[in-house]
């Protein structure tokens, strides 16, 4: 891992094992924090934390005094050069449709991790599941008719989430080998879609994207990304019509 990553994932460590104790099993991060290509200011930095099923409440929740406690501590990290922390705090028995981290893409920072990684199957049957429920035209972009503190920026971090995401499940399903396709950084996964559009539209909703952060002050940028956003989802929903025929 690089200094950065490693650094900041030694403070989540040491954060999480002192607030979760003997339920502590095990802790990993993952995605572009691990691959590489995140976007400064922009990519958040993800955990997976493993914990003993017993701590979990009937609601799949944690205790709220765990959350706030392990909060304050947590704020006191600096995420340069990452947005936020990200974590998903699971038990070995994962909810219905979880899969498990994808080999290559993560890196155990603690302790052990008690499920199984994902495997070329489990990735390319999401991708077929994600693609058929895609819509053109997200209707969370209804919120451009707000504005005020952060109603722009929390679009566009979605936008930023969602487009990424799509890049690497088209990859998994146009080729055989989903894993290999997800250990790619984002830039070179981008050279690998199936058309031009998909590329050119892909290309310059990162290119916005890169000169809208770390600043975020840029309306244009921010309007470009959400229009070459959309461009990308109609015509993966397209290629993915398209390719479902044949």
């Amino acid at each position: 891992m690089k200094k950065e990553v490693q650094k900041i994932a030694e403070q989540v460590m040491d954060v999480y094992k002192k607030h979760t104790g003997k339920v502590f099993i095990g802790l990993i991060v993952h995605g572009s924090a691990v691959k590489g290509g995140f976007i400064h200011g922009s990519s958040d930095i993800d955990f997976q934390l493993f914990l003993k099923p017993s701590i979990f409440e009937r609601n799949g929740m944690l205790p709220l005094e765990l959350y706030l406690k392990a909060h304050q501590d947590l704020a006191k990290i600096d995420t340069t050069p990452f947005r936020y922390i990200q974590c998903k705090a699971l038990s070995s028995q994962l909810p219905d449709g979880y899969i498990g981290p994808v080999p290559g893409t993560y890196k155990i920072v603690a302790g052990t991790m008690p499920i199984q990684e994902a495997t070329n199957e489990q990735l390319k049957h999401s991708a077929h599941e994600s693609l058929y429920r895609l819509y053109d035209t997200p209707n969370y972009l209804t919120a451009l008719l707000d504005h005020g503190k952060d109603r722009l920026t929390h679009l566009i971090r979605l936008l930023c989430t969602k487009v990424s995401t799509l890049v690497y499940q088209v990859l998994s399903i146009e080729y055989d080998n989903a894993i290999q396709i997800w250990n790619m950084p984002k830039n070179l996964a981008i050279r690998c879609l199936p058309n031009d559009n998909l590329k050119s539209y892909a290309e310059l909703f990162y290119t916005h994207a890169k000169s809208y952060y770390p600043q975020e002050t840029s309306i244009y940028d921010a309007l470009e990304m959400v229009k070459y956003a959309v461009l990308f989802f109609d015509n993966t929903k397209k290629w993915y019509i398209t390719h479902s025929e044949k």
